[in-house]
């Protein structure tokens, strides 16, 4: 066998390193059954041949004594989604602990249900924190309100910033259906109905345990619907865990749970207030029995309960937050921090953002019980309700949240300075796009002329309509001083969006539009960096789409031009923006993950005429237009050219980033190739 693997086997292998790095991952995935002694004599081989020998020889003749199947540890693998802390007065739900075991153990998921803010979510948390020792991976997923994108968004050690949405989904939903019955998802609030996620439908059939929270009632599934606490024996001892200073008030504080309707959200609110503003309990009780109803409620609520009124809790809340008499500066933390995500944001980037100096403030609203700090994750959050209630009165405008736009408008200039894979920004704005009331539109349409391309760059292409409809809807605001410029940035964006269609007449008809507006703006006045660049780029995509339809000679031609422009503006610093050249790279790449390769390959020749004519062949543009072809030559099976290719564009990698940059290690695994 081994002389068979030498002579026969690998010289026929295509890429022998990657062939042994898929097999290295199956042993270390099987340590659980085969035990660290074997893996490691396995894995500590060296010579190709006998590895291969050595590993199928183990896998065929070898009696393991055990049926069960074990889950691949990703806890170095996903770089994000751990299990967040739950609240150290935890108390009661003892049964339900118990059920929701039960029902594992019986069927693989199970739904927990009940009305917002009655604990569904602390009860999921509790249960894996509780059995975390019997689990090998937990995963923790705050649904977005798309399970494709969720699983998209986790951030797994090998993803790539040019990895496209698809490719992420695809890998990451591969590695979670390895996993077994030993490793547990949890997907909390998922407000839906399971017939409208079609993708829940295909997570339910595999090993691994699955607990899902939602407010909507459940049928034909597992299920625990949780009510409240027992009032006498849980919820008095919740009242006094976060309210210890309130132990000889007993008759009050049944009133106050009573008053609340025994709802666990708002008497925790209710104790932390009391304990934090030193207000009495009579005059608590007091206060509440008078609050207001809020009806301008939009929420329709899901799980319904004849005891419950949802717009009384969001009256009482309202209530209760009014009662902590907040700072200035607390309100303005609680303003912006209605922007952020529901999943949460870390603290040392909300503090950035906001540029403050010490979270001081913020962790006085979080010992008021107003926000919720996930300490095993350093995260800060409100809870839906408190949101709903905080939207209304902090009234988060862009003008009152000036600091924390201009942060993310600077990272979306700055795209590709930022982390790999910028979740937790791109989920920051899309939140934001939702909940902002806008007292500025020329400054927001700038925002989101910018933000387009970011989220573009990341391959999120469903946002992207989303945000042109908010840009013409501030275009057409008569207070926004419109010029050619941001019609005719319009009109790219929509092209752009044509050509993912394949509309590629109508796509070359808004560039040629937009091309004139720009032409016509610089016979009226000076032009500017901004205007160049635009008039570079445009020409840029326009020969992309030229390419697309076929017209090789006017894509040339268009490619050309976007260049000279450049050059010809030069003093205003656009050679230093290589945007022309980043977009063209970018289109290579998405005709790469749809293996159009003759396409691709087209598109990259003229790209690197222009690089070679006006930077040369020494420079990092250069060397990823060379790895590109090199991909392309290798899905053609033509080694020779691939080799080469991958060995000129992995030294000048090494040269101008370094050796432990992550694109010379990249193609540094492309450096096997058979000649």
């Amino acid at each position: 066998m081994q002389n068979d693997f030498r002579d026969y086997i690998i010289p026929n292998l295509i890429n022998v390193s990657n062939a042994r790095q898929q097999i290295e991952e199956l042993i270390n995935d099987s340590v659980e059954t085969i035990g660290e002694i074997t893996a490691k004599e396995l894995l500590n081989e060296q010579d190709i041949s006998i590895f291969f020998a050595n590993t199928i020889r183990y896998a065929l003749m070898s009696n393991h004594g055990t049926g069960k199947l074990y889950s691949p540890d990703l806890s170095d693998v996903i770089l994000g989604n751990r299990l967040p802390s739950v609240t150290k007065e935890f108390i009661g739900r003892k049964n339900e602990l118990k059920e929701i075991d039960n029902l594992l153990k019986q069927k693989s998921h199970i739904f927990i249900t009940g009305m917002a803010g009655i604990g569904k979510s602390e009860l999921a948390k509790a249960y894996a924190h509780r059995a975390k020792k019997k689990y090998t991976n937990i995963i923790y997923i705050y649904y977005s309100g798309d399970l494709k994108t969720d699983i998209s968004n986790l951030i797994f050690t090998g993803d790539h910033a040019d990895t496209t949405t698809e490719e992420l989904f695809s890998s990451h939903y591969t590695t979670l259906q390895k996993l077994k019955e030993d490793s547990l998802i949890i997907i909390d609030n998922f407000n839906k109905l399971p017939k409208e996620e079609p993708l829940l439908r295909d997570l339910l059939k595999y090993d691994f345990h699955l607990i899902i929270t939602s407010r909507c009632k459940i049928s034909g599934y597992s299920s625990i619907a949780i009510g409240t606490l027992d009032k006498e024996k849980e919820l008095n001892s919740l009242f006094l865990a976060h309210s210890p200073s309130s132990r000889k008030d007993d008759e009050n504080i049944t009133k106050i749970i009573d008053t609340l309707k025994c709802h666990t959200l708002t008497v925790c609110l209710a104790a932390k207030t009391m304990q934090a503003s030193g207000i009495s309990s009579e005059e608590l009780l007091n206060e509440l029995m008078q609050s207001g109803i809020r009806n301008n409620t939009n929420e329709v609520e899901l799980f319904k309960d004849d005891e419950f009124d949802y717009s009384s809790m969001i009256g009482h809340l309202q209530k209760l937050m009014s009662l902590s008499k907040l700072t200035d500066k607390q309100i303005d933390i609680l303003r912006n921090l209605c922007l952020m995500p529901s999943s949460g944001v870390p603290k040392d980037a909300f503090r950035k953002w906001l540029e403050l100096d010490n979270l001081n403030t913020a962790n006085e609203l979080i010992r008021y019980g107003i926000v919720t700090e996930d300490t095993a994750n350093n995260l800060i959050s409100l809870h839906q309700m408190i949101m709903e209630v905080s939207l209304v009165d902090t009234m988060p405008t862009v003008s009152s949240c000036e600091k924390l736009l201009n942060h993310l408008h600077f990272i979306c200039l700055a795209r590709g300075l930022d982390v790999v894979r910028p979740v937790m920004i791109t989920d920051t704005l899309t939140s934001i796009n939702n909940r902002i009331i806008i007292d500025d539109n020329d400054y927001y349409l700038s925002f989101l002329q910018d933000m387009f391309p970011y989220f573009e760059k990341y391959g999120l292409t469903d946002v992207l309509p989303d945000l042109i409809s908010r840009m013409e809807i501030l275009m057409n605001e008569k207070e926004s001083n419109i010029t050619e410029l941001d019609k005719a940035l319009l009109l790219d964006y929509k092209a752009w969006l044509l050509i993912s269609k394949k509309e590629y007449d109508n796509a070359i008809k808004k560039y040629n539009k937009a091309i004139r507006l720009v032409e016509n703006y610089h016979s009226q006045n000076e032009a500017s960096a901004r205007s160049a660049n635009l008039l570079s780029n445009v020409h840029n995509n326009l020969s992309t789409a030229l390419m697309l339809k076929g017209k090789k000679e006017d894509a040339t031609n268009a490619l050309k031009k976007a260049f000279s422009i450049r050059k010809d503006f030069s003093y205003l610093g656009t050679l230093e923006n290589n945007d022309t050249i980043q977009q063209t790279f970018h289109m290579v790449n998405q005709l790469l993950s749809s293996r159009e390769f003759d396409t691709a390959e087209k598109i990259l020749a003229f790209s690197l005429d222009i690089i070679t004519q006006f930077l040369g062949c020494d420079n990092l543009d250069y060397a990823t237009g060379i790895f590109y072809k090199g991909i392309i030559s290798l899905n053609k099976k033509d080694y020779k050219s691939a080799k080469s290719a991958f060995d000129t564009s992995h030294s000048l990698f090494k040269k101008y980033l370094g050796e432990n940059h992550e694109y010379t290690i990249f193609t540094e695994r492309y450096l096997t190739l058979p000649n």
